[in-house]
């Protein structure tokens, strides 16, 4: 099996709790309006690590089952 990069992953956004958008990171910069580059840069530690103050989005990667 083919490894997938980053921009082939399906992934959620979540803000807090709330459910944001489902899809790939292009498909999600599109329902969102954010930019392919800033959604890329919420998968790397340097935002991860960044202090969470309640409403931080952030994007889960979804388990694929192939």
């Amino acid at each position: 099996m083919a490894v997938k990069t980053k921009a082939e992953r399906i992934w959620a956004l979540y803000k807090g709790d709330e459910f944001i958008a489902l899809g790939t990171i292009a498909e999600i910069a599109e329902q969102t309006s954010k930019r392919f580059d800033t959604l890329l840069w919420m998968t790397q530690d340097s935002y991860k690590k960044r202090p969470d103050k309640g409403n931080k989005m952030q994007l889960y990667e979804v388990e694929d089952d192939e």
